[in-house]
């Protein structure tokens, strides 16, 4: 009994020691007159008694109250709908009052519990508005709800909801209508023998159609709810049968049924709004709005043979035209839901198939018995991160937009499938290729995008590194041709050659050691622990050096000393190139600083990356780099190469400009291997061109390569330029450039690269250099 007791509190919520006095005695109280009606049900308990006065005038409506009471407590304390239970609190006080009214003023009128003898006008309506007040409580109670969800339900819920709703209600006036359709010998008649009834349907109705939005599984809460009107209803319509045959008696156990509905629905508030149960599946959602217009259709069939009620004629017709709007609803959303998936199969960028898309598309394909064999083609578009920093998302959007075009075309076959995975990274699925074929179309590739894109009035150009998985040789699952492709793809940028087919001996390139190395390459760059190497750069007549030009190197923990090309490949596709050229302008201009402090007046020239030419606040942060170290312009040059110096030549002017501005000087890269304009020499702001090596080495035994060595130093002195030599290897070569007129050499003559302190001992005892002059 204890036990109970302290369930009841809890039911109620007491939150202090006054409340649970409170609350403790309203829980006894309800426990009493709940017990006491219930029990002077049972057939015979009354006979005995003799109190068919206490239980009808004094239990009766204090345990109606108590329940109303109850709900209201629970409702204020509520977070779940709380206006539609306080509302419900009311209603049930209503019905209350009714019985209250009956029994202060006696007699007996026609509804519920309540049966029937002479009584004048006024005892009879006066109840009635009480107990019809419910209902129109219970009604907003339900909307309140319907209210509270409708903005997050599609249209199908609620028709669902008006299907099901529509049918039970038809079932229930098809069950009531015999007695619906008696004549009534007065007013209060009319009210149990039409109103109750119809009442009573439209309850369900709602309440069902409440019960299908939640797709049956409501919160906890509101199955009390509904499960209580169903209990009313219940006896609400087993009351109209007995009065109509005479056969209602007070004090029975349909009375129970009425009050033990008041109380279930006086235990709905205080649940969350978590649904209760499992849910269900999509097969049996669907079957019920069906059965439900089976049922309906059903009615109406039955109705043609026997008499209906026109309500229940009228509701199994609501029922079906509902269900036709739900069809035609259900064709709409189907058209919507292929339309969405293919939005989900779609990069909404490029309109190429998507990651999700490609996965299918490859599984389907490879989930087929038979001989079959294809490729699988990884895309990674290089430097593309230092575009995207530069220029902004919007120009690197535009820029996968082009690449996505030009893809295209070179993907000829029907058959064949592209998409795009994300960010700069595509993919190509080739069915009935070798690898002679997958080669091919990588070369096809490769060669689509060489010319140049504009984005954002910048010109760019964009090289595209591929990696190749044929099946079945390297795998028949799409995650291990994925991978080994992605393997290759970067043995193919470590080499620098467009495109590699995997290998196993690739596989010490990926995974785990690709990450480790890259994480490592980010530490030492961070850090700035880069080894830089410098190079002399001889004056060619005098022999003197005043200058130097720096090159990168990475200590690797455990390969060892690397050269460029081997880690650079990496840093480009890790967006890590212009902090790695940050890094060189301050190591290498610290060293510079440490130069002139031990006396030697050394200037450094440093190689800018290809994002360092879109990045116009270039200027800015190298005017910062010098001002930190109180360092003048003239101890930097920056090279750029040529092909990247084409790119955007307008950009490029604004951006050189400012370094002339500065009076730090610029000079060219690798001239004359590129396949640009000789314009660009007048239109922007240079010093030096540094001639490419394949043409100098050479010209001691080739006099073509002579003259068009001297043909250019004689035009960067006609435009105010001076010309530095790259690749001299020889003392002829040293001797040719001499007397053509070179103002600077450099190359494994005079001196590799070497360390800074290697550097200064070579300075410190350096051979004396022949530089004897020759003739072509």
């Amino acid at each position: 009994m204890i036990e109970l007791a302290h369930r009841f509190i809890a039911v109620l919520g007491a939150t202090s020691r006054r409340q649970l006095v409170l609350r403790l005695t309203l829980a006894v109280l309800a426990v009493a007159a709940f017990a006491g009606f219930v029990i002077s049900t049972i057939p015979g308990v009354r006979a005995h008694s003799g109190l068919d006065g206490f239980f009808d005038n004094i239990l009766d409506p204090i345990a109606y109250e108590v329940s109303a009471i109850v709900c209201l407590l629970r409702a204020n304390r509520s977070t779940a709908y709380r206006r539609s239970w306080r509302v419900l609190a009311f209603g049930l006080a209503l019905y209350g009052l009714g019985d209250v009214y009956l029994a202060a003023f006696g007699g007996r009128v026609l509804h519920g519990s309540k049966a029937v003898n002479n009584a004048d006008d006024l005892a009879n309506v006066v109840p009635n508005v009480f107990w019809i007040g419910f209902y129109v409580c219970a009604f907003v109670a339900l909307l309140l709800v319907m209210r509270d969800i409708a903005e997050r339900l599609p249209l199908s819920v609620w028709l669902d909801g008006i299907v099901g709703g529509l049918a039970v209600a038809a079932l229930a006036a098809a069950l009531v209508g015999p007695v619906m359709s008696k004549d009534a010998s007065d007013a209060v008649s009319v009210v149990v023998t039409v109103a109750y009834p119809i009442l009573d349907i439209l309850l369900l109705l709602v309440a069902t159609a409440v019960l299908a939005m939640f797709n049956w599984r409501p919160p906890a809460g509101l199955w009390f709810f509904v499960g209580g009107l169903t209990l009313f209803g219940v006896a609400d319509i087993a009351f109209v049968f007995m009065v109509q045959h005479n056969e209602y008696t007070p004090g029975t156990v349909l009375d129970a049924a009425w009050l033990l509905a008041t109380a279930v629905m006086a235990l709905a508030p205080g649940r969350s709004r978590k649904p209760t149960g499992a849910p269900l599946p999509n097969m049996v959602l669907l079957g019920i709005p069906v059965g439900a217009t089976l049922c309906a259709v059903g009615l109406l069939v039955y109705g043609h043979s026997h008499p209906l009620h026109s309500v229940a004629i009228g509701l199994a017709a609501g029922t079906v035209v509902a269900a036709i709007g739900r069809l035609v609803v259900t064709f709409g959303e189907v058209r919507l839901l292929s339309h969405s998936r293919q939005l989900a199969l779609t990069d909404e960028l490029t309109n190429l198939a998507n990651r999700r898309a490609f996965y299918e598309h490859v599984e389907t394909y490879l989930g087929r018995r038979g001989d079959h064999r294809g490729a699988l083609l990884l895309l990674d578009l290089d430097r593309f991160k230092d575009i995207n920093d530069s220029l902004g998302h919007h120009a690197g959007d535009d820029l996968l937009r082009q690449v996505a075009g030009r893809l295209r075309e070179a993907v000829q076959r029907e058959h064949d499938l592209l998409a795009r995975l994300g960010g700069d990274e595509f993919a190509i699925f080739a069915v009935d290729v070798d690898d002679v074929g997958a080669a091919t179309l990588a070369g096809r590739i490769s060669a689509a995008l060489l010319e140049p894109c504009v984005v954002d009035g910048v010109t760019v150009r964009v090289a595209v590194s591929i990696g190749v998985a044929v099946f079945p040789a390297h795998g028949e699952e799409v995650s291990t041709l994925l991978r080994r492709a992605d393997i290759a793809m970067y043995a193919a940028k470590g080499m620098q050659d467009g495109y590699r087919i995997y290998s196993e001996a690739f596989d010490t390139l990926g995974g785990h050691d690709r990450l480790r190395t890259l994480e490592q390459l980010r530490e030492t760059i961070y850090s700035r622990q880069l080894v830089l190497h410098y190079q002399p750069k001889v004056d060619s007549k005098t022999a003197a050096v005043s200058g130097v030009e720096a090159l990168v190197r990475w200590k690797h923990p455990e390969r060892g000393l690397l050269s460029p090309d081997v880690f650079l490949p990496l840093a480009e596709d890790a967006g890590l190139m212009r902090e790695l050229t940050i890094a060189v302008l301050e190591q290498s201009l610290d060293q510079v600083v440490r130069w002139r402090a031990a006396g030697r007046r050394l200037s450094v020239a440093v190689n800018l990356s290809a994002s360092s030419l879109v990045d116009l606040e270039l200027p800015a942060r190298v005017r910062a780099l010098l001002a930190e170290r109180a360092l003048p312009a003239s101890a930097l040059e920056l090279e750029i190469t040529e092909d990247f110096l084409m790119g955007d030549r307008e950009r490029a002017r604004e951006i050189l400009t400012h370094l002339r501005e500065l009076g730090v000087k610029v000079a060219v890269d690798d001239f004359g291997t590129g396949y640009s304009s000789l314009a660009y020499l007048r239109e922007l702001p240079i010093d030096e061109l540094k001639l490419d090596r394949s043409f100098v080495q050479p010209m001691a035994d080739d006099p073509k390569a002579a003259a068009i060595v001297r043909s250019t130093i004689a035009l960067a002195h006609s435009l105010g330029m001076r010309l530095v030599a790259e690749g001299v290897e020889n003392e002829i070569t040293a001797g040719h450039l001499a007397a053509s007129g070179c103002d600077v050499s450099q190359g494994y003559y005079f001196s590799r690269a070497l360390p800074a302190e290697e550097l200064e001992a070579w300075l410190d005892d350096r051979p004396k250099l022949k530089l004897v002059s020759r003739t072509a």
